[in-house]
């Protein structure tokens, strides 16, 4: 049994890895985000002007196609933070409100939630594991565990295995993110309040999205805490108590904040609240199907794979044009389809062999050498690149490729990787030893 719990730890250890790869690109591809454009120039200006007045760098907008009205930020530094608003939310909101609303989200990234968040969510993940594990080959919902100890699966020698995957795993995982979330959240609040002196934008836009809804179609409940307000609205099981929430209820974030602007918002509340019911009965029945973040019907462990399906956004690290072959299929002769010049961005695919599917910033496919060098850029997703402008943007932003910068980067990145597979490894160590003790405690109670 404890060669089956080391293996089954390492196999954990893997999963860990795949989660805090690439966060953000996980994140906004699970969430259906897309760059803005010159649709949303008054949401940029805002955000603009809001980034100036607390000292950050301007983050990158992003729109989720959601008639749900909601909003998160994601990145982990504020260097490279980027924030979401649905498209309920730009249609709902007046300007004052979706200042508030944007302002409590640069808060988030000011007060580096955006990293702890990231931090939070790996580990709540990697708690939930065995119960996620347990659950989806087995296609149960969390309703039918009773079922399942009744059909007999379960005996009693391996009740406290049991129980550890049915109870204390989920409730650990769900607890982490609610114990960090909860507060951060009212921090946020009060941080936007005085960052835009108008209280009563941000106390409306909660009043809003309440009588509206925050509910976001198949969103993933691995990043529910990320959000603005609970984008699971409305869906209950037995971690979604308010012991639990990820998020404080909208109440009592506007009762703190009427406490900032007196009585004398209580009218607009009101006010607010109507046309949140409105807008809510307005789009009532129109099939919430055809919101963009359907694309995802997942649970939790989906997360692993968030972002892989349209690949990652890599900057090549080379001193000469790199070739980009059209065929590799065994006896065939590569055939040279285009060369991607120093320190152009494309896309890239994780699949194991030789060569490497990649697609060019003008949509070429094709495989490249795996001993390539390239770097992530964590923030950006392909549509980004696959767009002139906003490449441009990207690119711009850039250290200049020379041959110091060459050295300098593949040093970086091989930094980078060895400090996250110290950091990783570490904790599976640990987790390795808990589960250890806890076999050998087991099997002396056991006979």
């Amino acid at each position: 049994m404890l060669a089956i719990g080391t293996a089954v730890t390492a196999a954990l250890g893997l999963l860990f890895w795949g989660i805090v790869r690439s966060p953000t690109a996980k994140l906004l591809s699970e969430a259906g985000a897309w760059p803005a454009g010159s649709g949303e120039a008054e949401a940029a200006r805002l955000i603009e002007n809001l980034s100036i007045g607390a000292g950050l760098p301007t983050p990158k907008l992003h729109v989720i196609e959601a008639r749900s009205t909601n909003a998160f930020a994601a990145g982990m530094t504020p260097d490279h933070a980027v924030v979401v608003v649905t498209r309920g939310a730009l249609n709902l909101l007046n300007s004052r409100e979706l200042e508030g609303v944007l302002a409590h989200e640069l808060s988030h990234i000011g007060n580096h939630d955006i990293r702890l968040n990231t931090t939070a969510a790996s580990v709540a993940l990697f708690l939930r594991i065995p119960y996620l594990l347990f659950r989806r080959p087995l296609g149960l919902s969390q309703g039918s565990m009773a079922a399942v100890v009744r059909a007999g699966l379960f005996d009693l020698v391996t009740l406290p295995l049991a129980l550890y995957i049915l109870a204390v795993a989920p409730a650990l995982g769900t607890l982490v993110r609610a114990a960090i979330s909860r507060e951060r959240e009212f921090l946020a609040d009060a941080d936007a309040a005085l960052l835009t002196r108008f209280p009563e934008g941000l106390m409306c836009a909660l009043a809003k999205i309440g009588a509206a809804g925050s509910a976001l179609p198949n969103s993933s409940p691995a990043f529910s805490h990320f959000y603005f307000a609970d984008p699971a609205a409305g869906a209950r099981s037995w971690f979604s108590g308010s012991l639990l929430a990820t998020h404080p209820p909208l109440e009592e974030r506007i009762l703190r904040l009427v406490g900032l602007e007196g009585a004398a918002a209580v009218p607009a509340l009101e006010a607010a609240v109507q046309q949140g019911r409105r807008y809510a009965h307005g789009h009532a029945t129109v099939d919430s199907e055809n919101d963009a973040p359907s694309q995802a019907a997942t649970d939790e462990l989906a997360a692993f794979n968030r972002g892989n399906p349209m690949g990652r956004v890599f900057r090549v690290i080379a001193s000469e044009p790199v070739p980009v072959y059209d065929n590799i299929r065994p006896g065939a002769k590569p055939v040279v389809n285009t060369r991607v010049q120093p320190g152009a961005l494309i896309v890239a695919f994780d699949d194991p062999g030789k060569m490497r599917e990649v697609i060019t910033a003008n949509e070429m496919f094709g495989y490249i050498d795996n001993s390539v060098k390239l770097v992530q850029l964590e923030n950006v997703i392909p549509a980004e690149i696959y767009n002139p402008k906003t490449r441009a943007a990207i690119e711009a932003s850039l250290p200049p490729l020379g041959a110091a910068a060459v050295r300098a980067e593949a040093r970086a990145l091989s930094l980078n990787s060895s400090a996250l597979a110290t950091k990783s490894a570490f904790i599976v160590a640990v987790f390795v030893v808990v589960l250890a003790a806890a076999l050998v405690v087991f099997l002396k109670l056991a006979g």
